[in-house]
């Protein structure tokens, strides 16, 4: 290993404990501020710098060393020390952990400042605190502190887990907290933090220091309000966002879209979910995918969305038009040639026919030798299928004159059409199953097929299907004849230029 990438790991593990330290000093750092405020406003500039001094020492012993011990697992784990399953517990509690360590700090700090001029430890000239003043200011203020670093240090956790995501692939799999907690929590704190140091200031002071104190705590109640609105916004709603934006990447159908889980709650859930939702969703995808190259598309969406009918789709009846192709000449065309160029040519004439029959809604049912069988309006519906059946047979033999086959100019192939009742059923046994449509329509139009050598053409349709396409006047009627199998004979019709 070389001396750049043993450095990454010690970097990044660098990096996140400044981070994390940077999150559960901004708590001081808020008290900081406030504690010059407060001192400005009541002209005793003497106490800031005692309560500075402080603030300072809760927050390099206590929080300093109650944060360098929780960081620690994610250090290990980022150095490569231990493994995310080691960890996880303690990374899925750092925000709870980390305000009951500042709270643990913040209430002898805010006691020892609040209460030390009751047994003659004056900081500076500012004057004695109301009782009640004194107890609603470490009361709320060490609720302040608890908030503000359980949210500060979720949205550190949201990051972190983010990272440790993209870097490592790990996520949380420990779903113990509640979301509605941390709403709680925010709400119950912003609602009642104000009105409880206001009356604490009605109920020890009056007069001038009165209208002072009420002022200073209005003020500093509504920027720390808007501090923790901040915060819980941040660690509340990211999540969300990018819940909402990984939904809509899976419905422009990216299936390749995964979700850091940055909470032990509802919302970490949601998102471990989603990524289990999407990798089904893209495993059915590549099994469609896959399974749509042996059976046709249609057949493949069908068998997938019926689940719980052992991989059978419906069994159907309609009115479809069955269209059987064949190569012409083809045991001609294959005498002398190797199976590479046998399997080539069929690939190549496949390749030609089988995009043309699908853009005209038709399902290519079953390859038959050098030829297939294909179906219109069944098992995919399709509104005037007879015509589309008649002009994707005309457009395959435009796109086969056009293509080079075997070092040939073009290819001939035999086509036959037929319009008429069939039924879609799946048969076969539990360990092996096929999609297929029975029916009189379909042998007729297998006949047909094969009567294109008798009246020597290259499309013949049923007068089914020239009715139903309307194509009367398009087509020359041949006349009736006889097909094997069928009771009757049927009127056929050449479709297209003559042969």
């Amino acid at each position: 290993m070389t001396a750049t990438t043993e450095a990454a790991p010690l970097a990044a593990s660098t990096n996140i404990e400044r981070r994390y330290y940077a999150a559960m000093a901004t708590p001081f750092l808020v008290d900081a501020i406030a504690d010059t405020v407060y001192a400005l406003v009541n002209k005793a500039p003497g106490v800031l710098l005692s309560w500075l001094t402080i603030s300072s020492s809760f927050l390099l012993i206590g929080v300093g060393v109650g944060a360098w011990w929780l960081i620690r697992p994610v250090r290990r784990f980022v150095s490569g020390d231990a493994t995310f399953g080691q960890i996880e517990q303690q990374l899925a509690r750092l925000p709870r952990n980390s305000a009951i360590v500042v709270g643990i700090c913040s209430v002898p700090m805010l006691a020892m400042r609040g209460f030390a001029p009751y047994f003659g430890f004056a900081f500076g000239t500012l004057d004695i605190p109301g009782l009640p003043d004194a107890i609603a200011t470490l009361t709320v203020g060490s609720l302040f502190y608890v908030v503000l670093t359980y949210f500060v240090v979720n949205a550190y956790l949201d990051r972190l887990c983010e990272h440790l995501f993209r870097v490592h692939g790990v996520n949380l799999t420990i779903f113990q907290g509640h979301f509605h907690n941390k709403v709680t929590l925010a709400m119950v704190f912003l609602s009642f933090a104000g009105m409880t140091m206001l009356a604490a200031d009605i109920l020890s002071y009056s007069g001038a220091r009165l209208l002072r104190e009420a002022g200073t705590d209005i003020a500093l109640t509504l920027t720390g309000a808007g501090i923790v609105y901040y915060w819980a916004s941040q660690a509340l709603t990211r999540p969300i966002a990018r819940l909402d934006n990984g939904m809509r990447r899976v419905a422009e159908d990216d299936y390749a879209v995964r979700l850091p889980v940055t909470s032990d709650d509802e919302l970490g859930h949601a998102a471990s979910r989603f990524n289990r939702m999407v990798e089904g969703l893209a495993e059915r995808e590549y099994l469609r995918d896959t399974f749509g190259k042996y059976v046709s598309e249609s057949v493949a969406t069908a068998i997938l969305d019926n689940s719980g009918r052992s991989g059978r789709t419906v069994d159907t009846t309609a009115e479809a038009t069955l269209m059987f192709t064949d190569i012409e000449g083809f045991t001609g065309l294959s005498e002398g040639a190797t199976p590479a160029e046998i399997a080539a040519l069929l690939n190549t004439y496949l390749g030609t026919v089988v995009p043309v029959i699908q853009r005209h809604g038709g399902v290519v049912n079953n390859f038959i030798g050098d030829g297939l069988f294909a179906s219109f309006n069944l098992p995919l519906p399709l509104a005037d299928h007879a015509a589309a059946a008649v002009n994707a047979a005309l457009e395959i033999q435009q796109a086969l004159a056009a293509a080079p086959f075997a070092g040939k100019a073009g290819l001939r192939t035999r086509i036959g059409i037929n319009t008429g009742p069939v039924i879609g059923v799946t048969i076969g046994t539990e360990n092996r199953l096929s999609y297929t449509l029975l029916g009189d329509a379909v042998n007729v139009a297998s006949r047909i097929e094969q009567l294109n050598k008798k009246f020597g053409t290259t499309i013949l349709a049923a007068e089914s299907t020239v009715l139903a396409a309307g194509a009367v006047e398009a087509c020359e009627r041949l006349g009736a004849t006889d097909v094997r199998g069928h009771r009757g004979d049927v009127v056929v019709y050449r479709v297209g230029p003559p042969a």
